[in-house]
Parts: structure tokens; C-alpha cells; sequence
């Protein structure tokens, strides 16, 4: 069966099939030495088939000079840009994007029709891990005309499309292999459609393009991802959606928008590494607006309004794109027609102070990225078929041309993989469709079983035949079956009543072969939720899981004897607590390296955790992409390295490999 598994995946992922390997894995090499010599990508989206049927306002319709998406390797020390290839799609890949793991990528594309509708398209693709080359996996709707930006959510599991031309946006699931399935939602903006003459215009400014309809322009989650925000220039509007992320749907949010100077025309928008400020440009009034936000409840609320341009332009002048440095001291604003880069210091308090104004070295800066290193910046000229290169004075944050010119027809925007940072740590090596796998999985020598609130049905580890089933009896107050492990014959269930109160949590306790009930062991711990229980230096350890923005930080790792009694408690550190919100943290479980390893609820990523002593804060190590989505882990101790999680949304039991786990 595991042959069978793995051969679909190889057929469905043609990309993975280098990571995956039989369920055994005596003897395989370390690859990591190899991972260091790796390039580091750089990936250009272009326009490349004109489009036909566009309005006459349309002033940026690009000649259609692109070959698709162009790929390069980047010098690390220059920050020179070496032609690597192209990925021609027969339309115009204008807006790129990179999932956290970096091992996919997915472009919006332009082009007038897809299937039997005038509307564009949204392709996934999958990046070899060695030589960075893309493989197409599919290509979906975008649910609308002109899909000009796309961004994924912070689960991983959603991807977001804003159609300019037909002023919607819609979302669409990402599937466990990286493909994109059909949208779960699609939103249409309504309103009234601005002026052509912007309030804060320079003067003599004709820059009207944006105010003949409603034009989504881009769409994004906040940092936390409970809230997505979207901008529509024609009505000069941010619109604030609530995001449910286990049904891909979106629900406006009180208030429901908010409202721009009538015609400025609001294009793109950046959040401040604090998740506290948001910064948006707009198009046709070159300004930036700062709005303070608030993440409990997706309110921004503008606090002060800059132009992008400098002192004493007058004309005309359409803004593109607006980033705020990797470490939050300076703002970057584009500017078309000036065809310069404003350069803004960000204020203790986040306010903008403008410091310089950088010639772009071309024409029509339509968008611009840092490098992962944040020391180099590159420019993508559209109307002059080139990117340029400038250095990061990271002091003052203004910018230094270094000479290097790349050529691309028409480049819209430019993003980046670094093949030798990317943590192949975690490698998957089966996955396994079971009906059950909704919270956990645990494991032993034969074994594995599925755990599923009031179920757990046990599994041959081998074969995957379904072995023994057991359902909670009607009326029993075992009601959230959370984790599980096995220790000398006997399964060890976390168990609690969440989120009803009075809370009520418990240890119950399984023979391991009949999935006989043998025991329960109840807990005094009346408020946070029993999610995973361990056993690991002859100790008992037990998460105590909180939810929500006001309580997660009062989750903790508690520590007992044999006979029960408290011996030590800890906290998470700020940096995974940011990881588990929404939630809290689902899983864990102590490496055969000593390590706690646990997970949150969402996020396609393990938490590498040290254990101090004597209590106190628990020191996050190191974060690992894994082939998961959070809930409950399990290390197979049968075989070194190897640990087993579960995907929710698709019924699986996933076999990894932890390389360092070893």
C-alpha cells in the first residue's frame, strides 16, 4: 500500500518525488550538506499576451513583451541577476507568490478568457528543490476579469485572488499537494464609484485611470489571519472581511470598510512588522495613509496622510507598490511617470518622515521586493523591459544603484526562494487516507491509531488495514479525544469537554490491541483544555491549551510523577504563541533528541522547543515546515527520526522523517 501512496504522489506532485521514499529508511544519507550549495532564486512575473478587450482608461496596457515567468539566480554578494529559464504559460503571470515552506509557487494570471467565461486564471506550481525550476501542478478560475494579485493566508491553506476588472475577489483552497481547488468564496464589491479628480492630485496630475469602475487590487490577510483586508481603488475603499479558515469563506466585519479621500484611489497596502500599523498608497493621489489597526477586531483607523513624491512636483503620477523593511524602520513607496521610489523613515510611534526620493534607473516602477537578505532591492521597470538592482544602506535605509541591469519584457513583479535556507529537516515519506484522522494520531510498534473526538480506531502500520474500533458509549463524559501515546501496552488519551463550561478534563486509558477502557484519570484543572499528554524522563507532561487573543499566553506544559503531583510548569514564548493564534497549541511531544516538538491548530509547521529546568518561559529553537496542518503528532520510537501527524481537511496520516530527530 505504501508503494501505491508513493506512486501517486510522484504522479499527482511530479516536484516531490525526490522526498519521497518506503516507510523504512535504515541508512539514508543526510542531505543537508548539499542544501548549502543551493542557489538562491529570484522569480519574475511579466505581462506577455496583451490583452483585447480592456477599457479605454486602461493608460498601463502593456505591450505583452514577457515570456511568462523568467527565472534567475541571484549572486548573494553583487545581488547580480543570472538568467536560469522561463515558464511560458500563454498568458501573463503578473503577480507572483511563495507559500512559507517555499516549495510552492502561485500565479495570478492575466488573459481574456479561461474555460468558457471572460475571466483569468490562478496556476500552482511546484519548486524543485535543487535547481529552483518550476513544475506546473494546475491551473484554476479566478472567478473574475483581470486577477491582478494573489497572496496565501497564514494557515497555508487558502489562497486569495483580487479580479481588477470585474472588482471582485475570491478564495480558493490550496490542497495538501499544493494544487488550488474551485473558490470557496467570491465577493463582488459595490458602491459609488469615485471622481476622476483625486483629492490630494498633485497639481496638473491626469492620472484617472482607476475611477471608470470597481477595481479590486489586491487582497491580503492579517497577521494573524483572522481578518482579510482588500482595497478597491474605484470606490476608494479598504474592505475588512472576518475569514473563516475552516470553511473558505469571508463575512463582512463591523465595520465593513473603510473609506479613502475621494478619489486617491487606494492600490496597495503593507502592516508594520507589529501588526499594529497598516500603511496603503494610493494611485491617482500619490499619498501613503498610516492607519493604526486593531487585530481583536480588524478596525483601521487612519492617523496621517503623505505624499509619495517630493516637495514641489506637480503633474501627473500613478503610485504602484508600498513595503515596509524587514526590520520596520523604513517605508518605500513606487512611483510611475516620476519613475522614483519614495524612501520614508518609520517614527517611534509609526509615523513616516520622508528621507529620499531614488530614481528607479527605468521606466514605470510597477512593483519592487527585498531580497531574503533585505540588503539588496530590485525594481521591476514595466515600460522599460528591466529590472534594476540597488543596495540597502541598512542605516539610513535610502538606496544605491549597483550598475546591474536585468532584462525582462514587461516584469510586474519579482519574488524570492533561497533554496539553501530552506529547512528540508522535515521530509515526507507516506501518506495514508483514513476517515478518522480529525485530532490525532498515535503510534507503536504495530500500530497506529486515529483519534477522533469520541472514536479511535487502530490501524496496521504496515499495510494500513483497519484492525479495532472504539466509540465512546452514548452519554459518556469522554467527549474530546485530543492526542494520544502509547506506553507498555496501554493508550493514553487526553481528553476534555472544551470549550463547555464547567471545564472537565481527564486522562483516559486504553488497552492498546482490544481498545479496551480501562481507566480514567481526572484533573482539578478547571480552565484550560487537556491537549496532548507525554511521557518523557520518567515524568507525566500535560499541555493546559487556552484560546483566543486575551487568554492563549496562559497556556502551559505541566510536569507530574508517578503519583500525579505538580513537579514544574512552563510558558510558550511570544514568537510561537503569535504562530498558535487564533487558537492555541494542539500537539506535542518529546524527540528522541530530547527536544518538545508541538504544533497550533493551522499552520503547516513544528515547533522545535528546549525545557529549562526549572520552569519559566519554554526557549523557542527553531521553527520546521512539515507536511501537516497542526493537531496532534506522534513520534515513532520504533523507528528513529520518524513521526507521524495527521491533515484535518483531507483524512490522512502523514509519515515524516525528522532528520535532526535522529
Amino acid at each position: 500500500m505504501a508503494d501505491l501512496v508513493i506512486q501517486e504522489l510522484k504522479t499527482q506532485v511530479p516536484g516531490l518525488a525526490r522526498f519521497l521514499t518506503t516507510p523504512s529508511l535504515p541508512g539514508q544519507s543526510d542531505s543537508s550538506e548539499s542544501t548549502a550549495n543551493r542557489p538562491l532564486m529570484a522569480y519574475v512575473g511579466t505581462f506577455s499576451s496583451p490583452l483585447g478587450d480592456v477599457p479605454p482608461t486602461q493608460v498601463d496596457l502593456p505591450e505583452g513583451n514577457g515570456r511568462g515567468i523568467h527565472l534567475f539566480e541571484v549572486d548573494r554578494e553583487s545581488g547580480v541577476l543570472k538568467a536560469a529559464g522561463t515558464f511560458d504559460l500563454g498568458s501573463s503571470p503578473d503577480c507572483l507568490v511563495i507559500n512559507a515552506a517555499r516549495d510552492r509557487l502561485y500565479s495570478s494570471n492575466e488573459t481574456d478568457r479561461f474555460g468558457e467565461a471572460k475571466q483569468g486564471s490562478v496556476s500552482a506550481f511546484a519548486i524543485d528543490p535543487v535547481d529552483g525550476q518550476l513544475t506546473l501542478l494546475n491551473t484554476v478560475a479566478s472567478e473574475g476579469d483581470g486577477p491582478t494579485y494573489v497572496s496565501i493566508h497564514p494557515s497555508g491553506r487558502h489562497l486569495f485572488v483580487a479580479n481588477y476588472f470585474s472588482g471582485s475577489v475570491a478564495v480558493l483552497p490550496i490542497l495538501p499537494d499544493g494544487r488550488l481547488g474551485e473558490a470557496t468564496d467570491v465577493k463582488k464589491d459595490t458602491g459609488t464609484i469615485g471622481p476622476t479628480e483625486a483629492t490630494h492630485a498633485p497639481p496638473g496630475s491626469f492620472a484617472i485611470s482607476g475611477h471608470d469602475g470597481s477595481h479590486a487590487h489586491m487582497i491580503e490577510a492579517d497577521p494573524s489571519g483572522r481578518f482579510v483586508l482588500h482595497v478597491n481603488l474605484g470606490l476608494d475603499k479598504i474592505f475588512v472581511w472576518e475569514f473563516d479558515a475552516s470553511t473558505g469563506t469571508l463575512t463582512p466585519n463591523d465595520p465593513t470598510s473603510v473609506d479613502l479621500p475621494a478619489g486617491d484611489g487606494p492600490r496597495h497596502f503593507d502592516f508594520h512588522p507589529n501588526g499594529r500599523w497598516l500603511y496603503s498608497i494610493q494611485e491617482e493621489g500619490s499619498t501613503v495613509t498610516l492607519f493604526d489597526y486593531a487585530p481583536s477586531g480588524g478596525q483601521p483607523n487612519s492617523r496621517q496622510t503623505v505624499s509619495s513624491l517630493p516637495a514641489g512636483f506637480a503633474g501627473s503620477n500613478f503610485c504602484s507598490e508600498i513595503l515596509v523593511s524587514h526590520d520596520g524602520r523604513f517605508l518605500y513607496a513606487g512611483n510611475r511617470l516620476h519613475d522614483s521610489i519614495g524612501i520614508f523613515a518609520i517614527e517611534s510611534d509609526g509615523s513616516l518622515r520622508q528621507v529620499g526620493n531614488e530614481w528607479t534607473r527605468g521606466n514605470y516602477p510597477r512593483s519592487f521586493n527585498f531580497d531574503p537578505s533585505g540588503r539588496f532591492f530590485y525594481v521591476c521597470n514595466q515600460r522599460a523591459d528591466n529590472v534594476t538592482v540597488f543596495r540597502i544602506d541598512r542605516d539610513s535605509g535610502l538606496l544605491e544603484f549597483t550598475n546591474h541591469y536585468a532584462p525582462v519584457g514587461n516584469p510586474s513583479s519579482i519574488t524570492f526562494v533561497d533554496l539553501a535556507a530552506r529547512d528540508d529537516s522535515v521530509q515526507l515519506l507516506r501518506r495514508v487516507s483514513v476517515p478518522e484522522a480529525h485530532q490525532a494520531v498515535a503510534v507503536d510498534e504495530s500500530s497506529f491509531f486515529a483519534i477522533s473526538n469520541r472514536t479511535i480506531v487502530q490501524y496496521d502500520k504496515q499495510t494500513g488495514k483497519r484492525l479495532v474500533k472504539w466509540v465512546a458509549p452514548e452519554g459518556s463524559w469522554i467527549k474530546h479525544l485530543n492526542s494520544g501515546i502509547v506506553k507498555e501496552g496501554r493508550l493514553y488519551c487526553a481528553n476534555s469537554n472544551w470549550p463547555a463550561k464547567p471545564l472537565k478534563n481527564s486522562i483516559e486509558i486504553f488497552d492498546a490491541v482490544s481498545l479496551k477502557h480501562l481507566d480514567s484519570k481526572p484533573f482539578s484543572e478547571s480552565e484550560g483544555a487537556i491537549n496532548w499528554i507525554d511521557r518523557h524522563q520518567g515524568a507525566w507532561w500535560i499541555v493546559f491549551a487556552f484560546y483566543g487573543e486575551a487568554e492563549v499566553r496562559r497556556t502551559k506544559l505541566v510536569r507530574y510523577d508517578d503519583q500525579w503531583n505538580e513537579t514544574g510548569e512552563w510558558t510558550f514564548p511570544e514568537s510561537v504563541i503569535q504562530r498558535f493564534l487564533p487558537k492555541s497549541n494542539s500537539g506535542g511531544g518529546f524527540g528522541p533528541d530530547g527536544h518538545l516538538y508541538v504544533t497550533g491548530h493551522d499552520h503547516a509547521e513544528l515547533y522545535l522547543l528546549d525545557v529549562p529546568d526549572n520552569g519559566g518561559e519554554l526557549k523557542h529553537v527553531s521553527t520546521l515546515p512539515a507536511p501537516i496542518a497542526g493537531q496532534g503528532i506522534a513520534w515513532d520510537f520504533d523507528t528513529p527520526g520518524r513521526l507521524l501527524g495527521i491533515v484535518r481537511a483531507s483524512r490522512e496520516v502523514v509519515f515524516m522523517r525528522v532528520i535532526r530527530a535522529k
